[in-house]
């Protein structure tokens, strides 16, 4: 009969701590809004909600996708505090894509191709207009990319951003 206490208790122990660990992973996750501790963020591109990684901070931009043998599947939001017309470059980066320039509400302002590049001088990729966020997806990606949203969340990582 103790035997069967201790089995029935253990087992007991063990289904409460698995529970605890997957609530407080669920917690952490929706918390967090991604494995690396970025804020959470609702973003659609042309209405559907997508979840690209952010970059919101200099470091962040200046890395990118550098070294990475694939691109994410939803591609990597580069975020900005203020309008600027800055130019990228494909230094480093191992795999072609398109990128996606938007203003302030949104609205796509240029699209280009990039090429990788792993020696100078590398080619610079400049928008020609003032822009507040800038998107790189794999080259092959069709999503017509015209529009980035909700307002208020774009607005929202644009204050977040450094």
């Amino acid at each position: 009969m103790l035997a069967y206490r201790l089995v029935v208790g253990v087992r007991r122990l063990r289904f409460t701590t698995s529970v605890a660990v997957l609530v407080a992973a669920l917690a952490s996750g929706l918390a967090s809004g991604a494995d690396s501790g970025q804020p959470a963020a609702r973003l659609k591109l042309d209405g559907v909600p997508f979840r690209p990684e952010l970059a919101l901070t200099s470091e962040e931009r200046s890395v990118g996708l550098m070294n990475r043998r694939r691109a994410p599947a939803d591609g990597m939001l580069f975020v900005f505090h203020r309008d600027t017309s800055g130019a990228f470059w494909m230094k480093n980066t191992l795999v072609p894509l398109t990128i996606v320039f938007f203003d302030r509400d949104g609205k796509r302002v240029r699209r280009l191709s990039m090429t990788p590049c792993k020696a100078d001088p590398c080619p610079v990729y400049e928008p020609g207009w003032r822009y507040r966020f800038a998107l790189e997806l794999r080259a092959w990606d069709r999503r017509p990319a015209k529009r980035l949203g909700p307002l208020a969340e774009i607005r929202r990582l644009s204050r977040l951003a450094e």
